[in-house]
């Protein structure tokens, strides 16, 4: 088993927020030359699968049934689950024209010993990309250029690299904030200039704002709050404290609550 595997895949995915499958043998999975040289892979090419089976036929086909095998090292499902495959080369580009990347040019025809490849599952007539597959993807995409040193915009299209014989990934039927601009081919492929861009945008935007405080730590605050307005209507009743030592305790709990609610914490 020569060449570099990219075993950490599963791992980095997943600390990423990403669901994964882990394929069985994905460790050692390669096409025939085995791993990447090192420095590799240059970039990450998109795809879509041209199917419309499961998930677990997808990966099954990918990885026993093509005579091209492994065809990907991912597999994106339409939920969002990441199916990984292979952690070495794979058989996912075929023949093409030379592509630049920001680590050099791939020479032509050589893809697939300079690629990371991952399909999305769709079958590419006109089906729509759940919004969880397309941020899925993202994600993967971003965490393996990371990953191996590349710019994020390091990443291509089938059609670009092989036009006029592939068209994936189409078509422009995407749901979600994000709307590919559409290649004028008749078959709605994604231009690479728009999927570069989005993953750029995807990859330097701040990380998205989360409630100060979970819903744990706010259902207790609101029980407080009721046993605060509960001392203030009910101080009649035998035995409790007086108004003034009711406010004063009042006063000092609001305190921590406001603190709570500027901290986070409960």
């Amino acid at each position: 088993m020569s060449g570099v595997y990219l075993t950490w895949l599963a791992d980095a995915l997943e600390a990423a927020g990403v669901a994964v499958v882990r394929y069985a043998g994905w460790e050692t999975r390669a096409r025939s030359s085995g791993g990447y040289a090192a420095g590799r892979p240059w970039c990450v090419m998109w795809h879509h699968t041209a199917s419309s089976t499961s998930p677990q036929n997808d990966a099954d086909y990918m990885c026993h049934g093509a005579d091209a095998r492994p065809i990907a090292n991912v597999l994106v499902a339409r939920d969002g689950t990441v199916w990984i495959l292979a952690a070495g080369c794979t058989n996912t580009n075929g023949s093409g024209r030379a592509s630049a990347f920001s680590k050099g040019t791939v020479p032509a025809d050589s893809m697939n010993s300079y690629a990371f490849g991952m399909e999305l599952a769709n079958a590419g007539t006109g089906e729509t990309y759940p919004q969880a597959q397309v941020d899925a993807a993202f994600i993967v995409s971003n965490v393996v250029n990371g990953r191996c040193g590349n710019r994020p915009d390091d990443v291509g299209v089938h059609e670009w690299y092989s036009p006029g014989r592939k068209i994936d990934p189409a078509a422009c039927n995407v749901a979600g904030p994000w709307a590919p601009a559409e290649w004028d081919n008749g078959a709605g492929t994604w231009e690479l200039y728009s999927l570069r861009d989005e993953c750029v945008r995807r990859a330097t935007a701040p990380p998205p704002e989360e409630d100060d405080l979970t819903d744990e730590q706010l259902r207790a605050i609101t029980d407080r709050l009721d046993a605060l307005t509960w001392a203030i209507t009910g101080n009649s009743v035998t035995g409790q404290p007086g108004i003034a030592q009711q406010l004063s305790a009042i006063y000092d709990q609001g305190n921590v609550i406001i603190a709570q609610l500027d901290a986070g914490s409960g």
